[in-house]
């Protein structure tokens, strides 16, 4: 189910995703990292102190560069009224993601 004070974000390659989580790590941002099921990118998880809507979900989201083949189904999902929306998935082709770490 989707938490409108969690922002989700998926990098399909490490570089970008320890880039990200670098970024993230100097502008102090509450958020967790793993390494995705295929061991390939991240998943990063941003913390938001307010509640953020579907809308600036996706604008944040695309600001930070997120999977874009993720990102343009959650903007059709968005379109059509579907509930699902921002999932990361913790288990995918029979393999498991790592725990979530905190970006220090």
């Amino acid at each position: 189910m989707w938490n409108k004070r969690i922002i989700g974000l998926d990098f399909d390659d490490k570089k970008t995703g320890l880039r990200i989580i670098k970024l993230i790590e100097i502008l102090g941002i509450k958020a967790e990292y793993r390494l995705s099921s295929s061991r390939r990118g991240y998943h990063v998880r941003i913390h938001t102190k307010k509640n953020c809507d579907k809308e600036n979900n996706l604008k944040i989201r695309y600001m930070f560069g997120d999977c874009y083949g993720r990102f343009i189904g959650d903007v059709r999902r968005l379109q059509h009224g579907l509930i699902e929306f921002d999932i990361l998935f913790e288990h995918k082709n029979n393999k498991k993601t790592t725990k979530w770490r905190k970006i220090k």
